[in-house]
């Protein structure tokens, strides 16, 4: 009984919120350092958590060095958007997290300045450290009246 009670609870809940707020996908590819500097496609997923703030998590994919026995890389990034609601052509954030790379978590630190919709997609440029530099391109879906 507590069990079906506590399932339902979780049940109604995430129901709501992801009713209320809507995941972001988006597709990336980034430069990792430090040297020697690899590119990892990957995909992610950003959801809003307040008008200012977005927490998104990516997985990357390392295809160009064959000598690394651990290819995947993973962020979890809690960002802040200076123009939550893209009143501005081009919008700013800034934010940090934890990213895994190279078998080492370390702490990341980031700027992301992104741009204008277009057909459906916002482009996004982002650098930042986390263990070394760190450069990508990012398409995020775009969502009506917010970044």
């Amino acid at each position: 009984m507590r069990r079906r009670l506590v399932v339902s609870a979780a049940a109604f809940f995430v129901g709501t919120s992801l009713h209320a707020q809507r995941v972001q996908p988006e597709l990336r590819v980034e430069v990792l350092g430090p040297k020697p500097y690899l590119m990892a496609p990957g995909l992610g997923a950003v959801i809003p958590i307040g008008y200012y703030v977005r927490a998104g998590a990516a997985v990357g994919y390392l295809p160009t060095d064959i000598r690394l026995s651990n290819r995947w890389h993973a962020d979890l990034i809690t960002r802040l958007t200076l123009d939550p609601f893209r009143e501005q052509r081009w919008g700013l954030s800034v934010g940090g997290g934890l990213s895994y790379h190279r078998r080492r978590m370390s702490l990341a630190v980031i700027a992301d300045l992104e741009g204008p919709e277009m057909r459906g997609w916002l482009p996004a440029f982002q650098v930042g450290l986390s263990g070394g530099f760190r450069a990508g391109l990012i398409l995020r879906r775009a969502v009506p009246g917010r970044r």
